[in-house]
């Protein structure tokens, strides 16, 4: 038996693992393809801050492309996503659905924030239309989740807030004792920008921490 849930353990492994390979692969792909299309020019201009916060947004929306792609074939997407089978995928199509939904325009907001014109930044996004739809998409976010609470369960309820505390405690690690760097005169300089970044970037690895703290990337 001892042998058999051993074995059982690496095969989920291995699964997970190709599957990230996978992921990766196509990640470094689809970023390729936006560095080529936003050219040198532009990513120079942007400097590292609205790069990182442009690739944050993008992973996002890249994960919500998976999920689609996911839900649009399931027997392919059984084996690129961390589900069970496609039948999973068909049962779980309207959480899912409201997932892609999230990361979408969590990741076009953060994208268009990155573009954004700001000072010493002549972006090809105005300022006042980057905070419109930021606004825009607090609003619906919350009436979303007022409107959906009771559509999940209680375990997806438990990994939201589990997700919530690593987020918190993660961003507080990384913004506290660089933001003392900043102000005791280190020269580590903490942008408002690189706060959205890591913020952000948090919620999504705290996401992931909450689901592998339970056992569950290696279905």
């Amino acid at each position: 038996m001892s042998r058999a849930m051993t074995e059982e353990k690496a095969s989920k492994w291995k699964k997970s693992a190709v599957r990230m390979l996978v992921g990766g692969i196509v990640g470094l792909g689809f970023a390729s393809g936006m560095l080529a299309v936003a050219g040198s020019s532009l990513l120079d201009a942007m400097g590292p801050s609205r790069v990182a916060l442009a690739a944050v947004g993008l992973t996002y929306a890249l994960m919500g492309l998976f999920v689609a792609f996911g839900l649009a074939a399931p027997r392919a997407g059984a084996a690129l996503l961390n589900v069970g089978d496609a039948e999973e995928l068909r049962e779980e199509r309207g959480n899912m659905l409201r997932s892609v939904v999230t990361m979408a325009v969590f990741g076009a907001v953060l994208v268009l924030l990155a573009l954004a014109q700001g000072p010493g930044f002549a972006g090809p996004v105005s300022a006042p239309v980057a905070m419109g739809f930021l606004l825009l998409a607090l609003v619906a976010g919350i009436v979303a989740t007022v409107r959906w609470r009771g559509q999940f369960d209680e375990l997806n309820r438990q990994l939201g807030l589990e997700g919530c505390f690593w987020a918190f405690c993660l961003s507080w690690v990384v913004l506290t004792p660089w933001a003392a760097a900043d102000f005791l005169g280190y020269g580590w300089t903490l942008t408002p920008i690189d706060v959205v970044t890591t913020l952000s970037a948090m919620m999504l690895i705290g996401s992931f921490a909450a689901i592998g703290k339970r056992g569950m990337m290696t279905r």
